[in-house]
């Protein structure tokens, strides 16, 4: 529920790390003595094999990418010169992922990769119910839904004007609460925005959502001490919410934590963050330190293609003009 909002707070958030041009370079390329190949193929959940899928080689303990590929007409994939070691080989399609974990050594894995049929859709709620929500009227529940559905449209006026049904009816209904704030987060009064979800926290503690937001205010304030705290509490209590670990990640990258951001973007996407612009736009800002400028400029590929006339795609657009100077400058300083 907290995605398009948190699509705006991203935006601020990345922009302020573009603006700042602080980012640490360090240089983690991996250097083990010996290196091998690997090879797989993936398949639909038909079981015919797909081609063009992005594949991507993590190193298990980090989550850096240590090689990336795409599959063959026939779904084969190889990777090589890869160093002795676990990892975990991921196969991206625009809608979703498989991933599973190989280890290499003298001899080379063969992998068969799977994508899962594509569910109905995600659950709007939490993982539990809270009896604060099982009290809600059903028609105030209806309202929240239309509400969220034009929410995630981006139709702004219909979603407020649902929300006003919804909370005429019941006044404490906690998700339509946490939606009115989410979309004041689109406002120039971002102070109300956290006072209303710090408020939402104490009438209803189990929404995660209003954990999330409240996070996402953090990040957009600085205060990504109190991000950090505030994402682990929504996770205690959802721990399948995807946004929890975006919020995690912004705050890793602000405080130069990339390789920690990138573990927790990996969990965002196993969690169905896949879809999303603002996941892989900031696995970008967190590769780009690490000097990992091929990586980097697929995910803000990635980011522009599944959201492309958005704010998102203006960053991603700015920060792909950037990695062309950045790799320029590394040109020129091997010669």
């Amino acid at each position: 529920m907290v995605s398009r909002g948190c699509v705006t707070l991203c935006v601020l958030f990345v922009a302020s790390v573009l603006a700042s041009s602080q980012v640490r370079i360090s240089n983690s390329q991996p250097s083990p003595e010996t290196v091998h190949a690997l090879a797989g193929k993936v398949f639909g959940a038909d079981g015919r094999p797909i081609p063009g899928i992005h594949i991507e080689l993590d190193n298990a303990a980090t989550a850096i990418p240590v090689g990336s590929t795409y599959t063959e007409q026939d779904g084969t994939f190889e990777l090589y010169n890869i160093p002795q070691g676990d990892y975990e080989v991921v196969a991206e399609s625009a809608e979703s992922e498989v991933s599973d974990q190989v280890v290499v050594q003298s001899e080379r894995p063969s992998l068969r990769l799977r994508f899962a049929r594509s569910s109905s859709g995600t659950p709007v709620g939490d993982a539990a119910t809270s009896v604060a929500r099982m009290l809600v009227p059903a028609r105030a529940q209806r309202m929240y839904g239309q509400a969220y559905r034009f929410f995630m449209e981006g139709k702004y006026r219909e979603a407020d004007s649902k929300l006003d049904a919804a909370l005429q009816i019941d006044p404490e209904y906690a998700d339509a609460l946490t939606l009115r704030a989410l979309m004041m987060l689109n406002g120039p009064d971002r102070n109300s925005a956290r006072q209303l979800l710090e408020q939402l926290i104490q009438i209803d503690p189990s929404d995660s959502t209003a954990y999330i937001g409240l996070a996402a205010v953090y990040n957009h304030q600085g205060r990504f001490d109190d991000a950090m705290r505030i994402s682990e509490k929504g996770l205690s209590i959802a721990p399948g919410r995807w946004q929890a670990y975006l919020e995690l990640a912004k705050a890793s990258i602000a405080k130069d934590m990339y390789q920690n951001s990138l573990k927790l973007l990996r969990q965002a996407e196993r969690l169905g963050g896949n879809g999303y612009a603002e996941v892989h736009l900031l696995k970008a800002y967190a590769l780009v330190p690490l000097k990992l400028y091929k990586d980097a400029r697929y995910e803000l590929q990635a980011a522009l293609a599944r959201q492309p006339d958005t704010h998102l795609a203006e960053q991603a657009k700015q920060m792909l003009a950037r990695l062309n100077t950045l790799e320029a400058a590394g040109v020129a300083e091997n010669r």
